[in-house]
């Protein structure tokens, strides 16, 4: 087995490491899976630099997202389960051949959703679904979204459409801009006036974030969900007397959620992939022992797609 794992913090090029281990054995209650594929969020990266070293032991492997089979049951656990095609959810560690975590936490992948698109199922398509959901838009609401041209921004923008609502795509670049044609949003480059907002979901944090906040109607909501810009939000925001904020993390909600509201959650998750609301598009492909290349690869500003892993 080999495993790209961080026994320190730092920048993920240098701190992470592809490294042999030995193949692990389920205890009670769990599976081992090997993994298919996996892929690069930044929920996976930020961890690495020592973000959350209050709640991140070393040394930890990391990955959320990915697809793999499950080859082996411990005990308490249906031996049918042998052969299934999974997503390993609710923890890190899919950045390795292999993977041991409860069988309650596996979600079976639906015959007509092919690898590539289940391993990127669960951190952007999930989370834009759940956002969309609590934001509860109703027919003509606009709803300002930014770092709208990324993966998760455009499912929010179609997701949002399709309930109605009425994007407001806010991007940082005429490249930007422009990728995102063919798009049903408004799309307005960061620091050029806002309309009126119903809502707003933010990846960015920092002055992009207080601007959007500003624009928000008395009783509107903010969901702050990312932080690109690596600033927080002020604590003084424009508009914030009149917009509430709230935080959306996934893993609070994964961590509060039932097996069965998981798998119901991921029902419609994979519906939306089906539909192209929530479906990725794949860039390039790399093996585990070439992540390097593939960090390198994620990191290009004019990268256009996810990056896959393969053990």
């Amino acid at each position: 087995m080999f495993q790209v794992v961080a026994h320190a913090f730092g920048s993920p090029e240098d701190a992470l490491m592809y490294a042999p281990a030995p193949r692990p054995a389920p205890g009670q209650g769990d599976v081992l899976v090997r993994m298919r594929a996996s892929t690069i969020n930044p929920s996976d990266l930020i961890p690495v630099t020592g973000a959350y070293r209050h709640r991140t032991p070393l040394p930890f492997v990391p990955g959320y997202d990915g697809v793999g089979v499950v080859d082996e049951t411990g005990p308490g656990v249906d031996p049918a389960l042998r052969g299934r095609r999974v997503l390993p959810l609710g923890s890190a560690g899919n950045w390795a051949t292999w993977k041991v975590l409860p069988a309650a936490s596996c979600v079976d992948v639906p015959d007509d959703i092919t690898d590539e698109q289940a391993a990127l199922a669960y951190i952007n398509p999930l989370t834009a679904r759940l956002m969309v959901q609590a934001l509860s838009p109703v027919p003509g609401d606009r709803i300002g979204i930014t770092a709208a041209a990324s993966g998760i921004g455009r499912m929010l923008i179609r997701l949002l459409d399709a309930a109605g609502a009425s994007p407001i795509a806010i991007v940082r670049s005429t490249q930007a801009r422009l990728s995102l044609r063919g798009e049903p949003a408004e799309v307005i480059e960061e620091g050029a006036p806002l309309p009126p907002l119903a809502a707003g979901l933010d990846a960015v944090g920092g002055l992009a974030g207080a601007r959007l906040s500003a624009a928000i109607r008395p009783g509107g909501l903010l969901l702050h969900y990312g932080l690109l810009s690596g600033q927080p939000l002020p604590p003084a925001l424009p508009g914030h007397a009149r917009a509430s904020v709230k935080l959306f993390r996934l893993r609070d909600w994964v961590q509060a959620a039932s097996p069965a509201d998981l798998r119901a959650a991921m029902s419609e998750t994979f519906a939306d992939i089906r539909s192209g609301l929530c479906a990725s598009r794949v860039e390039a492909d790399y093996p585990l022992a070439a992540f390097r290349d593939a960090l390198r690869h994620n990191a290009r500003p004019d990268r256009d797609g996810k990056i896959l892993l393969r053990p």
